[in-house]
This record gives structure tokens, sequence and C-alpha cells, in this order.
């Protein structure tokens, strides 16, 4: 399972994650969150990578957890060798799972507890072996083969049943001693995070009791006396035994290994944002506006997290919504997930790629990378305005909502297109909504012009090269370049021309000639 896997479905399999405020699967796909996830993702640790997605996941939280947030990314960023010391515990916890351990501790409940009676037979049974070597060498030697095909058979039977489990208690119990080691890093008990680190280590510290049968050794010698121990578990059902004993006080303490996985988490994933922080040649934490219900969208220096030499934009929305227009390629896409991310990223960590960033703090959600569906039946069109629908129920609710729509409705004809996405996105002007749409349908800019402000993209063509500058300019599109790129793609005179002259002739018609 690989990273982003394991951080959704640990995710998903969390009971305390407000799934009502989180960004729905299709808008996360809109952003590209698993790259920009990727992207701020240096986390050591399973719990981190599970805090920091959970975050990005759900970025809807309100003034007094931005700003602890913020607080403790600072912190951590302006105490390096503090970090280098907790990631080097934190590289400890290791990531063997194939499932999040909230989910196995889960299914915990759902495994019978069993007596070590059969366990300590078989080891009795092995001793007894070891001893009949020195008294009868060679009825010893057969007795201990018979013990060690037994003991090794119903070892593995056993530890096929639970040895999830077992990989999750190994998991929990080394989480512990990083906890442990991560607390004699530093004596700031000011911070609040180190007093919940302290509880959840208090609180399990019988619960591990022991537990080097189950991880083993640690030390410059770890290797050796794993592999030693390994031997000695198969034989004498020591790791079995132990997990029994555990069982029950694994489940008894759910809540405080709980909240150990989620005070890990939290470190490792601040200390991953403000590695994140440092990467950028500048950020900022969002101003949020006072809750009064009106909608506005103030940004300057607006970048792109993905990448590497963005160029930056200037927006400000108020009242309107933003319809941009402009030539394939032409950076449409980009702005709505530049001003998008901004949203999502300041909502969550706090930090925004712009040099200003204020606006109040909105649902998000979008309609822009739709595709078909062989495997449903949903064709193009269907999946569009599925995705539409669900926007606009979205906006119904009251909350205040920040919505993106890419070429509204380009699964059908050109008239219906014009007609329904004209009114589509006159209907998305509302004191609680801010919508930004991208278009290609230049005829929306006059008709939504006392809706929406026009913001367009252009692009300049000399000696058969096309050049974008992908900076945001004020107003409507004043040029269409798609023919004159057909021509620098290499396409014959006679179609370019031809369709060049086709289209001046519906310009002052608004009939299409037969062919």
């Amino acid at each position: 399972m690989d990273v982003r896997s394991y951080a959704k479905s640990a995710y998903l399999a969390d009971p305390n994650s407000n799934k009502a405020i989180a960004l729905s699967d299709g808008t996360w796909k809109d952003m590209n969150m698993d790259s920009v996830f990727s992207r701020i993702d240096s986390c050591g640790s399973l719990a981190g990578e599970e805090r920091l997605y959970a975050m990005l996941r759900e970025p809807f939280c309100d003034g007094k957890e931005l700003s602890k947030r913020d607080q403790l990314i600072r912190y951590f960023d302006g105490h390096d060798e503090l970090c280098r010391d907790y990631r080097s515990r934190l590289s400890m916890i290791g990531g063997d799972l194939s499932q999040p351990a909230s989910v196995t501790l889960e299914k915990l409940s759902e495994i019978k507890p069993q007596s070590n009676a059969g366990h300590i037979i078989c080891a009795l049974l092995g001793l007894f072996s070891i001893a009949m070597i020195f008294i009868a060498p060679t009825a010893g030697l057969l007795i201990f083969l018979a013990v060690l095909i037994l003991n090794i058979s119903t070892y593995f039977k056993r530890k096929g049943e639970i040895g999830e489990y077992l990989s999750c208690f190994s998991y929990l119990v080394r989480s512990y001693r990083a906890a442990r080691a991560m607390l004699q890093v530093s004596d700031d008990e000011d911070m609040e995070y180190r007093r919940k680190l302290r509880y959840a280590v208090d609180v399990l510290r019988g619960v591990v009791r022991g537990s080097f049968l189950i991880t083993g050794g640690r030390g410059l010698t770890g290797g050796l006396i794993n592999m030693l121990l390994d031997y000695l578990r198969m034989f004498f059902h020591l790791d079995l035994m132990k997990f029994n004993s555990m069982q029950k006080s694994v489940l008894e303490h759910r809540s405080g290994i709980g909240q150990l996985f989620y005070v890990i988490g939290e470190i490792d994933a601040y200390i991953a944002v403000s590695e994140y922080r440092r990467s950028l040649p500048f950020w900022c934490v969002p101003e949020y506006t006072g809750g009064d219900g009106s909608v506005s969208f103030k940004a300057s220096g607006l970048c792109h997290p993905l990448l590497k030499d963005p160029v930056s934009s200037d927006i400000e929305a108020g009242a309107k919504g933003v319809l941009i227009t402009g030539s394939n390629a032409s950076g449409k896409s980009t702005f709505l997930r530049s001003a998008a991310l901004a949203a999502i990223l300041g909502q969550s960590i706090a930090t925004v790629y712009a040099k200003s960033y204020k606006a109040p703090r909105f649902r998000i959600t979008s309609s822009m990378t739709v595709s078909d569906d062989i495997v449903s039946g949903n064709s193009y069109y269907m999946a569009e305005i599925k995705a539409l629908k669900d926007v606009i129920d979205l906006c119904d609710g009251g909350e205040t909502v920040l919505c993106f729509i890419d070429e509204v409705l380009k699964g059908t004809n050109t008239i219906e297109r014009v007609a329904a996405s004209s009114e589509i996105l006159k209907s998305l002007v509302r004191d609680n909504v801010l919508c930004f749409a991208a278009t290609h349908d230049i005829e929306l800019t006059k008709m939504l012009e006392d809706h929406f402000d026009n913001y367009h993209f252009e692009e300049d063509i000399r000696d058969n090269d096309v050049r974008f500058s992908y900076k945001l300019m004020k107003g409507g599109a004043r040029s269409r370049n798609a023919i004159k790129l057909l021509n620098i793609m290499g396409y014959s005179d006679r179609i370019t021309d031809a369709a060049r002259e086709r289209a001046e002739e519906f310009e002052k018609t608004g009939i299409w000639q037969k062919l």
C-alpha cells in the first residue's frame, strides 16, 4: 500500500473525522491533491502522514484551531535541532503495516481471546526436549525434533490468524518508545502537545510492559538479538503468549492509544509543514474576514504550489463571480487551481503560496476534471451535469461556498451549452457563494457581465510560434487563436483558410453554411 492510499484509508476509517466538511472525492481529484499531499509530505511516520492527509481533506478549521496550528508550525520552524531529534525518534517507528493501525485495533475485538494454556504446554515440551538431549542424547534429539515440528507448526497456524494484529502491537510499542524518547529531548512542558504526549505515555506504560517479546531487541546488537528471539518465539511461542496477555489491555486503552497516534501524527505533520514553508520562495498566513456572510477573495502574488517556476497572479473578487476566458494552455485551469489551493491550504495548514491572502473561510467545491464512466454507463455529459448539480446542492445549503468550474457543459452542443451555462453560472451568483469559472465561450463574457467580473489569459503568436505569458489580465479575451494554432501545428492551408472564412461568415450572419 503506497503512502497516499494508506493515509486515505486511515482517514476514511477514522470515526473522529468530520466527513461533513471534507473535500469531496471529485474536488480532491480536481485539485490534484494527491500530488499536493506528496509535495508537502516529509513525515517520518505513518501517523504523521495520516494527520497531514486528514488536515488537507478537511479544510474548514475555525480561527482558533488555525491559529494553534500556525503557532506550532512556527515553533518547529524555529527549533531545527529539536525537529531533527524528533525525526530521529520517529524513524524508530517504521511502517510495516498492511492497513492503518486504527483499523486493525478496531477489528481486534472480533478476535476471540485465547488461553495461554496450549502455548505454555508447547513451551514446557520445548524445555523438556532440550533437557532430554543432555540426559539421553539419541532419544532426546528425536524428541527435540518432534517437539520442534509440533511447536513451529502450531506457532505458524496461530500466527497466520493474528499476524496483522501482532504487527500492529509491534507498531504500537515502537510508537510508545518513540514518544518516550521524544519527551526526553526537551523539557519545554509549556507546550500543550508535550502534555498530551506525556499523558498518553503514562497511560500506556503498563500496556507495553514486557513487549520486547513481540518487538525484539534494540541498540547496536538489535539485529542479532532479534534473530535469536525469532527462533525463541517460534519454539516457545513467546510472542503469542504476550499477544494474549496484551489483547485485553489494548482494548481497554484504545482511547489512550488513539491519543498517542494522534499527537505523534500532529508533531510529525507540523514539522513537515514547517519544512514545506521553508521550501517556498514566499508564503503568507491567511487573513480571514468576519463572519457576516459576505463573500470576497483578495490575493497578491498567488502561485501554484506544484509548479517549479510559477507566474504569480493578483486577484480581487467581491459580490460578483470571476469569469476567465482564453485559449487552451493559456493558464485558465492552472489559475483556478491556484486560487482553490490557496483556500484549501490556508484553511488547513495556515500556509498560502502567495504574498497576501484575505477571504472568509469557505466550503470549497468544484467541477473541473470530469470524465465518462463506461462501467456505470455515464456519458461525459451525464457525469458533468451530475458534478455541477453537486456544486449547486452545496451552494443551496446556505454555507459560505467557494466553487470552481472549468469549461461549463463542454460535453454538449454549442447552442444549448451557451444557453444552459449562462443560467447555471448566473444561479451561482449569490450572497453566500463566490464562483470562479473558466470558459472558451466568449459569448458568456457579454451575457454575464452584470454578474461576473471578466478576466482573461492571452498568448502571442509570432514567427509560427506561440508564447504564453500566463499573466491574468482584466477584461474578456480579445482574440481567438484556435485556427492560428492549427497553422503552427502543421495543418494544411486548405483546412485553416477555409475554417477561417467559415468562422468569419458565421460571425456576420449567425448561420453556418453547408459544406
